[in-house]
């Protein structure tokens, strides 16, 4: 999936519920640079709408989603 894609790290987030997971993503993403792919691995339920809601509240880009797996664009600083 999504092999074109040039992704700048991936994150296995478990099972990490809401709270925990936007944390940690809020973590990942902030060692890379605007524009970077971080390709995200959530078995969280709630992961498909949790996601998509935090990058529009946040500017970051929700590239693609087949869950478990996300690949988020770091919005550029």
């Amino acid at each position: 999936m999504h092999d074109a894609l040039e992704i700048a790290a991936d994150w296995d987030a478990g099972d990490l519920g809401c709270g925990p997971l936007i944390v940690g993503l809020r973590h990942e993403l902030g060692q890379l640079r605007g524009g970077d792919l971080l390709r995200v691995t959530s078995l969280n339920a709630g992961a498909p709408a949790d996601l998509p809601a935090w990058c529009r509240m946040t500017g970051h880009e929700l590239v693609a989603t087949n869950h478990p797996v996300h690949i988020i664009r770091k919005r550029q600083q």
